[in-house]
């Protein structure tokens, strides 16, 4: 791991659930010594940590008993990195908040990772990945409108999202403290990413005083672009070239070109240049397109009569691009998906064969290392011994009930 971007940082993760986890997961990948801290009582549960405890050192540390705060305060003196989740204003009644460590440390980046954001009249609440869903707009868009019931999205995005934001935080803070040789306070947020992911629906330009010329020439927002927050429950797609069909035996997603980009805002665009017109069982639908229920409902009953494998074959054969919905269990069966570590395997002494998705980015000279889970509270003795605590020292965190006197702590 020597050759890693990140080896030799060392990074202290008090984060829980899933955001946080999976910036320092991140990191450990590329190198990072990530040292998860977490009290005996707070036992994760073992399919996230498998998947997001994946390369850390685990110890179990309760920094609220008598001599846990000296402890992490030893660990914070040669730390490079801190990731907290905890609610604003915790790590500061704790004494370990950026303020404090940073007269210890000047040189850490201390990474705050929470829901809302540590200001504003929000910052204060407890959130979790569907609060920030409900105060982006992500469940009103995922179901057509408040008044035709908001359906939450049901994968983790904003999670997953943010822990991936907050480590190319982390990456940046570090870059800029190679310069300046001091560190900084970092935040994300999991609604901060969920705008984020929404930023399309965010998009406004007023072109109000602009010339006219410039105004035509650069007016890049549809003016109905915002009324896709109160689009139909159901919906598949933008038109009937661009959306969802049922098949014989499932589901495609077709995505049928405009030749001429200067009818893609008319009334109906493709009327005269469209690909599926090539295609016979498209090809009486012309007349219909000026109506485009009706042209909906033929296209509805065609894709009804064939095979998803069927229409997939006939449409590339034209050029058309049309890509099946695919199940979890199918991309974990398909060899090219592990191959090009979309889906990574290994077995393991402790946990058996583990499953989980890949990195979403490859870099060519440093690919993301195999990190393997730690047992939980497997390196608290070793950790701590690292950093000059003594075994008497160790003693009295026992039974100050500040550590285990056993560890590791069997998950399974």
């Amino acid at each position: 791991m020597d050759n890693l971007p990140l080896s030799g940082i060392k990074v202290l993760d008090l984060t829980l659930v899933l955001a946080g986890p999976t910036c320092g997961r991140t990191l450990a990948q590329y190198g990072a010594e990530v040292i998860k801290i977490d009290p005996d009582h707070r036992i994760p549960g073992l399919t996230p940590w498998i998947d997001v405890g994946r390369g850390k050192k685990s110890i179990c540390l309760n920094i609220t008993k008598k001599g846990g705060i000296k402890a992490f305060l030893k660990l914070a003196e040669t730390a490079d990195v801190i990731i907290e989740g905890f609610r604003k204003g915790v790590t500061d009644r704790l004494g370990i908040g950026y303020t404090e460590l940073k007269k210890k440390n000047p040189k850490i980046v201390y990474a705050s990772i929470n829901c809302f954001g540590q200001s504003g009249p929000w910052s204060l609440r407890p959130g979790f990945e569907q609060n920030a869903q409900a105060a982006t707009g992500i469940q009103v868009r995922n179901s057509g409108g408040i008044s035709n019931s908001p359906r939450t999205a049901t994968y983790t995005l904003n999670d997953y999202g943010t822990g991936l934001a907050a480590a190319y935080a982390v990456i940046l803070a570090l870059i800029e403290r190679q310069k300046t040789g001091t560190g900084q306070h970092v935040e994300a947020a999991l609604t901060y990413t969920s705008a984020n992911l929404s930023g399309v629906f965010h998009t406004k330009q007023n072109t109000k005083n602009l010339p006219s010329k410039i105004s035509r020439k650069y007016t890049i927002t549809h003016p109905k672009l915002h009324s896709r927050d109160y689009s139909p429950p159901g919906l598949k797609g933008t038109n009937i070239f661009n959306r969802l069909y049922e098949t014989k035996n499932g589901w495609i997603f077709l995505s049928a070109p405009i030749r001429d980009q200067n009818m893609r805002h008319t009334a109906s665009p493709m009327i005269h240049n469209w690909y599926l017109s090539e295609i016979p069982e498209f090809s009486h639908l012309g007349a219909l397109l000026y109506h485009k229920q009706d042209a909906e409902q033929e296209m509805l009953k065609i894709f009804l009569t064939q095979t998803t494998e069927y229409w997939i074959n006939l449409l590339h054969k034209h050029g058309i691009e049309a890509v099946k919905n695919t199940s979890s269990e199918e991309i974990f069966n398909d060899e090219y998906n592990h191959e090009r570590k979309m889906i990574m395997t290994q077995d393991y002494e402790n946990w058996g064969t583990a499953t989980w998705s890949g990195n979403p980015v490859s870099i060519n000279s440093n690919q993301p290392f195999n990190v393997s889970p730690p047992q939980f509270g497997e390196h608290t003795f070793d950790v701590l011994k690292d950093v000059g605590i003594s075994e008497n020292e160790i003693k009295n965190l026992i039974e100050a009930g500040a550590i285990p006197a056993i560890v590791p702590i069997n998950l399974k």
